[in-house]
């Protein structure tokens, strides 16, 4: 009966720790503009912008977050950084599945739009990390 007790106390202990490790990581937020083109670093100042592109951070092999593109291509996505910590180390990705077709019948109807993610590593207040794409490329499918 001891055992069972200090196995609950223990299972308990457990979920504080990583609770209280979740909530100390923070948020992640990822801002940025989707082009509507084809090429490698595309120049978001030269390219149209994509409007209602669905754009998904993802974190090896994993969709930990998402967002749509407004009517500008602007976007803004939020993550748990327990989920997103791979960001930090190369490990994450923006990736652009909707057809550049849809923004520019001249486009190709196949292919996406990635970009690695850059910005500041320092902590701000809060535990709010804010990142943006380090430039969109398109990888032909």
């Amino acid at each position: 009966m001891a055992s069972k007790a200090a196995l609950l106390a223990a299972a308990v202990i457990a979920a504080c720790v990583l609770g209280t490790v979740e909530a100390k990581l923070g948020r992640l937020f990822v801002t940025g503009v989707v082009p509507c083109s084809t090429g490698s670093l595309i120049d978001i100042a030269t390219s149209p912008a994509f409007p209602n592109a669905e754009v998904e951070l993802r974190c090896a092999g994993k969709v930990v977050a998402g967002a749509t593109t407004n009517i500008n291509g602007s976007f803004t996505m939020e993550a748990d950084l327990t989920s997103a910590l791979a960001a930090f180390i190369g490990g994450c990705s923006l990736v652009v599945d909707t057809p550049l077709i849809k923004c520019d019948a001249q486009l190709p109807p196949a292919g996406r739009l990635v970009s690695y993610l850059q910005g500041p590593l320092t902590r701000l207040l809060g535990g709010i990390f804010h990142l943006f794409p380090a430039g969109f490329s398109f990888h032909g499918r």
